[in-house]
């Protein structure tokens, strides 16, 4: 018989914290550029995380990579703001089709990506949750823009690979979900995740029950998203009575 029901969710920042992976790193690329430049950052309580996170996602908002930009951009973009340039200048400098990276950026660049490579830390309910839902035998599909060797590896990591049906790696979409559903072919397919629009309002539209999972980073573009009538939730297990009696 076919299930009736079908979970789905994101998995960087809703089943495991990547933020704070890329927090720590972000930190300590800026304070490598204070010291490379002699200037500081605006001394404020999160270390300057958020004056590098504006620089970030200007940079992300009109690079054809978007979010996976190259991070010596990153570095070059801290080290001319810290010295003292406007930021839109500086966007429009390192994201010119031109731009070359120097050396010393390269090796910043290098630095952050093995940094990147920490694990991850769960989210709070994330294993309880998975395992509840697992156990009454609904499918369970990771859907991430991500590498699907990485997030195998993570779920490896935290021993929840045998909880998983399959891991998808697509750019998300309303067509991509609603082929998803399509497949399932189920009464209720759920989605789980931390961005508004491509993990919840995608989903929404092709038909999912849509759970809307914030966490510690939200692009400044999705920010002023409406998201009174999305189903916030608070840990990932509190998805499971819905879930368990479809």
């Amino acid at each position: 018989m076919a299930n009736r029901a079908h979970l789905f969710t994101d998995a960087d920042n809703t089943l495991w914290d990547t933020d704070a992976v890329f927090a720590a790193a972000q930190l300590e690329m800026l304070r490598d550029m204070e010291r490379r430049t002699g200037h500081n950052a605006p001394d404020d309580e999160d270390r300057g995380l958020a004056f590098l996170r504006i620089i970030d996602q200007r940079i992300a908002a009109v690079h054809p990579d978007h979010l996976r930009y190259p991070p010596a951009l990153l570095a070059q973009g801290l080290a001319l703001v810290l010295a003292g340039k406007d930021i839109a200048e500086v966007v429009e400098h390192v994201t010119r089709p031109d731009a070359k990276i120097a050396g010393g950026f390269a090796q910043v660049q290098g630095q952050f990506l093995e940094s990147l490579k920490r694990i991850p830390p769960l989210r709070e309910g994330v294993r309880a949750g998975l395992k509840a839902i697992s156990a009454v035998h609904v499918p369970i599909t990771i859907v991430t823009e991500e590498r699907p060797e990485r997030c195998q590896s993570l779920l490896a990591e935290h021993g929840l690979d045998s909880l998983i049906t399959e891991v998808i790696s697509v750019r998300k979409s309303v067509e991509v979900y609603l082929e998803l559903k399509r497949k399932a072919g189920c009464e209720r397919c759920f989605m789980v995740g931390d961005q508004l629009d491509r993990d919840v309002q995608s989903a929404a539209v092709a038909g999912f029950l849509a759970f809307y999972f914030p966490g510690g980073f939200q692009p400044y573009w999705v920010t002023k998203m409406h998201a009174s009538s999305i189903r916030r939730i608070a840990r990932f297990d509190e998805i499971v009575a819905e879930v368990v009696t479809s």
